[in-house]
């Protein structure tokens, strides 16, 4: 599967953000080794089958935003080596954990236009209108004719424009990669799923970032205490440290500290 035309070069992360800059966006290929995947979908399998009750709910469709409590090995994903160092250089200071979600996408016999949507609002006064980066990584291999993530580049900073606007600008660049290649976007970039005529699943893991003094961008993951209380290196315990509403209440209502 070839590698992807828009990756920036790899471990140069000034080329890196210097491609987000002008596009709002940058592939980050082979981000997860195979033997790493395997055991995420794997844990995926496991948590579906013992926890089916955090599965397909109104905020988590198609999948699951609550795998960090019962499978620790996503943590080396939100904390990746290759990727938080760019996100901090992108937000410019100190970040943090907002939202880990996985999505799988059933094999089809019907195509569908991509769904183009913005996950929030830009925020103007950062230089790159930057509040919430995003990384998708692929869990399945996708390729031509399979499901896809796609997205609509636009200079980060720059003006915002409406869908079709800024369609007309920036076009539709597809994201295609093996298992374990990744995706940073601004998740207020226009973007959306391309649905194939396909027999293939497709899986994808989705991690959010967020600045520390911002509000929560989301309540759909409940925040592991092992990570934001229990952890003895007090920089893990400041990443995970923004408790969203969902998790502020169920503390309450479970008399948990």
């Amino acid at each position: 599967m070839p590698v992807q035309e828009q990756a920036a070069p790899a471990q140069d992360l000034a080329a890196q953000a210097t491609f987000f800059q002008a596009n709002s966006y940058v592939v980050l290929p082979d981000l997860l080794p195979p033997a790493l995947v395997a055991e995420m979908n794997a844990a995926i399998d496991r948590d579906h089958a013992e926890h089916v009750y955090f599965w397909d709910s109104e905020v988590s469709r198609n999948g699951t935003s609550n795998l960090l409590l019962t499978e620790p090995v996503f943590e080396q994903a939100v904390r990746h080596p290759a990727v938080l160092p760019l996100v901090e250089a992108l937000m410019g200071g100190p970040v943090c954990f907002e939202e880990l979600s996985v999505q799988i996408t059933k094999p089809s016999d019907q195509a569908r236009p991509t769904g183009w949507h913005r996950d929030c609002g830009h925020w103007p006064q950062h230089p790159l209108h930057l509040d919430y980066p995003q990384i998708i990584y692929y869990l399945s291999d996708v390729g031509e004719g399979d499901h896809h993530f796609a997205v609509s580049p636009e200079p980060a900073g720059g003006e915002i424009l409406d869908t079709p606007a800024q369609l007309a600008r920036g076009g539709s660049v597809p994201f295609r990669g093996r298992a374990g290649s990744g995706i940073l976007f601004n998740a207020a970039a226009l973007h959306g799923a391309t649905l194939a005529a396909t027999p293939n699943e497709r899986r994808i893991l989705q991690v959010y970032y967020g600045h520390p003094s911002r509000p929560s961008l989301s309540q759909v993951s409940l925040m592991p205490p092992h990570l934001w209380r229990d952890d003895h290196d007090p920089e893990i315990r400041r990443f995970y440290g923004k408790l969203n509403r969902y998790t502020q209440d169920m503390r309450r209502w479970l008399g948990a500290q």
